[in-house]
């Protein structure tokens, strides 16, 4: 896995100018082009640098602003695609919400599970931007875990910055681009600069650039935005592994959970998302399950969703989570 502008704690121009170029170079790079051609307003770009579709992207009719050319991903499973009209957009802003930090590990997966229905590749990297703070919460892609889970780790290019403005700037910076096969933009909470006008400026030129953008919010709640699409994502209970029991567990294994009377084990299977619909542009709210199959690189529906099991109350009471918000830590006046 490559890291691409990794600010180290530098503050002043000099650094920022150096950011600002090395990221400027990595995105020529990736493009075939010169750098200063970065500076050529997208609706300037000739057909021949125009983003070509990837596999199971097909172009639908305009949708709203007329500069924004909507297409859509299938997921391959009906449920989900009749929700999402047709598929997942395939160009602009889409916000996709996770309840608490502590469930990021969900956002992660469908955000990478998406990289992988786009196309990401090391020839057209899916672009993971954040702040050092957003890591620190929720975690950073772990090189043999997204090879396992379907997505070469040298078709993601991370992000990483140390203030939210650096992160922003990044983001908008990305989404003009065709170069990436998605942009992944991860924010703490809902700041102030990714409100109306923010993401405003986001959806446009990543629609412009006709190329999908995601601002993956933890703790997120829902605001006025100018993203056409939000989703939330929770984690739902995978489906048992069938046929598991005769031919991997062991024999000794299989034989003590006999004697003792216990039911035989059995492998968790792939990951389920838990989706919802929370804003479209036909204004229906709706729910659906998704299974991703790392082996195929491939959404599945569930077969027959398994039952939720529900831990006990707690005796004195459920503890939500607290707000996202910054903790001091002061010394007692006395």
């Amino acid at each position: 896995m490559s890291e691409n502008a990794f600010f180290r704690g530098r503050s002043g121009e000099a650094a920022q100018r150096e950011t600002v170029a090395e990221l400027a170079a990595r995105i020529a790079l990736i493009e075939g082009r010169a750098v200063h051609r970065l500076e050529i307003p997208p609706n300037r770009l000739s057909a021949a640098a125009a983003p070509s579709m990837p596999a199971g992207v097909v172009p639908e009719r305009d949708v709203g602003s007329a500069a924004i050319r909507q297409r859509r991903a299938s997921f391959g499973v009906a449920a989900a695609d009749e929700a999402l009209a047709g598929g997942f957009p395939g160009s602009g802003l889409t916000e996709i919400h996770v309840d608490e930090t502590r469930g990021s590990g969900s956002g992660a997966g469908f955000a990478l599970a998406l990289a992988v229905l786009f196309g990401a590749s090391p020839g057209r990297p899916a672009i993971w931007i954040g702040g050092a703070h957003g890591f620190a919460e929720g975690g950073m892609p772990y090189g043999p875990g997204l090879a396992a889970y379907g997505l070469d780790p040298a078709g993601l290019v991370l992000v990483r910055t140390p203030r939210l403005e650096q992160a922003v700037w990044a983001g908008e910076e990305a989404a003009r681009s065709p170069a990436p096969a998605l942009t992944i933009l991860e924010v703490r909470g809902n700041p102030r600069l990714l409100g109306l006008e923010g993401t405003r400026r986001l959806h446009l030129r990543a629609g412009r650039a006709g190329r999908p953008l995601l601002l993956l919010r933890q703790s997120g709640r829902p605001e006025a935005t100018a993203a056409p699409l939000r989703l939330r994502i929770a984690p739902a209970p995978a489906a048992a592994v069938p046929d598991f029991v005769p031919g991997f567990v062991p024999g000794p294994v299989l034989d003590q959970a006999r004697g003792r009377g216990e039911p035989a084990p059995k492998l968790i299977g792939h990951p389920v998302f838990a989706v919802t619909v929370e804003k479209a542009r036909d204004g229906r709210s709706q729910h659906f399950l998704l299974q991703w199959n790392p082996h195929d690189r491939r959404f599945q529906a569930l077969a027959q969703p398994p039952a939720r099991h529900l831990a006990p109350a707690a005796v004195d009471g459920s503890d939500p989570a607290r707000p996202s918000g910054s903790v001091l830590a002061l010394r007692r006046a006395s």
